[in-house]
C-alpha cells in the first residue's frame, strides 16, 4: 500500500464523519472514542512507519522563546544546506517560504504527518505546546531533540495549577532524545534536576544539555532573552550537525528576525511589536528597550485571567504610559479584560481605548509627541482579532503602517 500516495489523495482521515469505504481511519488517542466501530486503520505510529521518511522531527516547548527559537534554528539549518520544514505560531513554513496559515500552535498529528510526507524536509521543527503533550497532538513521532526554552504563568485556565502545567512540561523530556533545556542543572540521580523559572524539573539525564547562560551573545536581535533563543538553537544545530556554535555564528549576519518578535515597524516614531501575552515575557520584552516607552495591550479573553493583573504590574514597572485595549476577546467583554488588568497598575498614568485600532492611534500621537518609543504587545504577526468564534482580519504591523502614512509625514 502506498500510503504517501493515500495522503496526497486526501484518502487517510481521522474524522469519523468523512469515513467511507474508499478511506483509510487514523485512529489517535484524540479520536478513538469515537472510533469504537471502526476494525480497519492504522495509528499514528505505523503510518510513520510506513512512511519510512527521513526526516528528523524537533520538538520546541517552553511558555515563552518557542517561535524564535524555531526560526533560527531553521534558519542555521538552512544555511549549513538542509531541507527544513518550520510548523507552529506562524504558520507552516518549508526552505523559509510560508506554505499554510496558521491553525493550532500544534495541530492535530494527521496535519504534522501531511506536511511531513508532502515536503519530505531533512528536519521538522515543531511547536510543541502544552495542550497539545496532554492531548497527545504529537502522538507516534519520534523525535531527534527537545528544547525547552522558559517556564513561567500560562495557560492556568487549561491547567489549572502552576504544578500540573510544570508537570506536562516535564512529561516531554522523560525520553532518551537529545535534550537541550534553559535552566540551572542542580544534580543528577536517577533523574536530572533542573531549576527552570524557580521550579523543579526532574527530567532523563541521558543526552541532556542544560544551557545556564548564553553560549553567544553577538546576535542580530534586540534583548538579552534572545540571546538564550539563539544560544538554544546553535546548541541544537551544533549537536545534530556536529559543528561549533562558533562557526554556526558566521551565519548570522543575514539573519532578518522573526515576524512580530521584537520587530522594528517604524522608526520615527519608534515602534516596536511583539507576540509577548505573559508577564514574564512582557518583562523579558519591555526591560530591552531603553528610553522612555508607551505600551499598548490588552489580554486574551476566556483564557488565565490570573495573569492580567501581573501584566499590568509589569507594564507599570517598565513604561511611562500605558493605553489598555482589546487583543483577542473572544466572548469576554473588552472593558472588563482590561479593568482586571488595570488592577496590577498602580503609578503609571493609563487609559482604556478598546478599539485596538483607536488605541494605536492615539499611541502613535503621544509616541511622537514625547518622544517615546512604542511598543505593541500582544499579538505579534497574527493576522486577526477573535471575538465570540469570529475572525476579524486585523494586523498591528500594518495597522501602524497605515496610521503613519495618513496622519504623519516623514515615515
Amino acid at each position: 500500500m502506498n500510503y504517501k500516495e493515500l495522503l496526497k489523495k486526501d484518502l487517510i482521515t481521522d474524522n469519523t464523519k468523512e469515513l467511507s469505504k474508499n478511506k483509510l481511519f487514523l485512529k489517535t488517542v484524540q479520536n478513538e472514542k469515537y472510533a469504537g466501530n471502526i476494525l480497519k486503520y492504522i495509528t499514528p505510529e505505523e503510518l510513520l512507519s510506513n512512511l519510512k521518511l527521513k526526516t528528523k522531527f524537533i520538538g520546541i516547548t517552553g511558555t515563552n522563546g518557542k517561535t524564535t527559537t524555531a526560526f533560527v534554528l531553521g534558519y542555521l539549518l538552512r544555511r549549513m544546506g538542509y531541507g527544513v520544514g518550520i510548523q507552529g505560531t506562524e504558520g507552516f513554513y518549508f526552505n523559509d517560504e510560508k506554505k499554510e496559515p496558521k491553525t493550532l500552535t500544534t495541530p492535530p498529528i494527521l496535519t504534522t504527518i501531511k506536511r511531513a510526507a508532502k515536503y519530505e524536509p531533512d528536519f521538522y521543527i515543531m511547536e510543541v505546546s502544552s495542550h497539545a503533550i496532554v492531548q497527545q497532538r504529537i502522538e507516534g513521532i519520534e523525535f531527534i531533540a527537545k528544547i525547552l526554552t522558559s517556564f513561567s504563568q500560562d495557560h492556568l485556565d487549561f491547567h489549572k495549577t502552576m504544578q500540573e502545567y510544570k508537570r506536562v512540561k516535564e512529561s516531554f523530556f522523560q525520553d532518551e532524545s537529545v535534550k537541550i533545556i534553559n535552566g540551572e542543572l542542580i544534580d543528577k540521580n536517577e533523574k536530572c534536576k533542573v531549576i527552570i523559572g524557580g521550579f523543579d524539573f526532574f527530567v532523563n539525564c541521558k543526552n541532556l544539555y542544560v544551557l545556564k547562560e548564553p553560549i553567544v551573545n553577538d546576535i542580530p536581535m534586540v534583548g538579552e532573552f534572545n540571546k538564550m533563543n539563539f544560544s538554544l538553537a546553535f546548541k541544537t544545530a551544533s549537536l545534530l550537525t556536529y559543528s561549533m556554535p562558533s562557526q554556526l555564528h558566521n551565519f548570522t549576519t543575514d539573519f532578518k528576525g522573526v515576524p512580530g518578535r521584537m520587530e522594528i515597524v517604524s522608526k520615527k516614531p519608534f515602534v516596536i511589536i511583539d507576540f509577548a501575552h505573559t508577564p514574564d515575557g512582557m518583562e523579558k520584552v519591555l526591560s530591552a528597550v531603553e528610553g522612555k516607552k508607551i505600551a499598548v495591550f490588552g489580554a486574551g479573553g476566556d483564557r488565565d485571567k490570573d495573569k492580567r493583573h501581573l501584566m499590568g504590574t509589569v507594564a507599570d514597572q517598565y513604561v511611562d504610559y500605558i493605553i489598555l485595549t482589546e487583543d483577542n476577546p473572544r466572548c469576554e467583554n473588552v472593558n472588563d479584560i482590561c479593568k482586571e488588568i488595570a488592577k496590577g497598575i498602580k503609578n503609571t498614568p493609563f487609559e482604556i481605548i478598546l478599539n485596538r485600532k483607536e488605541a494605536l492611534k492615539k499611541a502613535l500621537k503621544i509616541a511622537k509627541e514625547k518622544n517615546l518609543t512604542l511598543m505593541v504587545l500582544g499579538k505579534g504577526d497574527e493576522s486577526y482579532i477573535e471575538y465570540c468564534g469570529k475572525k476579524i482580519d486585523y494586523s498591528d504591523r500594518e495597522t501602524v503602517k497605515k496610521l503613519l502614512e495618513s496622519c504623519y509625514e516623514g515615515y
